[in-house]
């Protein structure tokens, strides 16, 4: 289910993305790759690392505080 999940949202990501700007003899395939993969990065970094970030700063908070309590 996760995996049909990520895979439509590639294809969503992939629908959305900008057409491929002409590319030119100095451009690696490595330069090429990372302008097309930017936006869609920037749009599942918008979506998640909200949530992400949220997650980490709890499981920390927990740690630090069930430390404290040993103590």
């Amino acid at each position: 289910a996760s995996a049909s999940a990520a895979l439509a949202a590639l294809a969503r990501l992939n629908a959305a993305a900008p057409p491929p700007a002409a590319v030119h003899k100095s451009q690696t395939v490595d330069d090429l790759v990372r302008e097309l993969l930017r936006p869609m990065l920037k749009e599942w970094l918008d979506a998640n690392l909200p949530r992400l970030v949220e997650q980490a700063v709890e499981r920390e908070v927990s740690r630090i505080a069930s430390g404290a309590v040993r103590r």
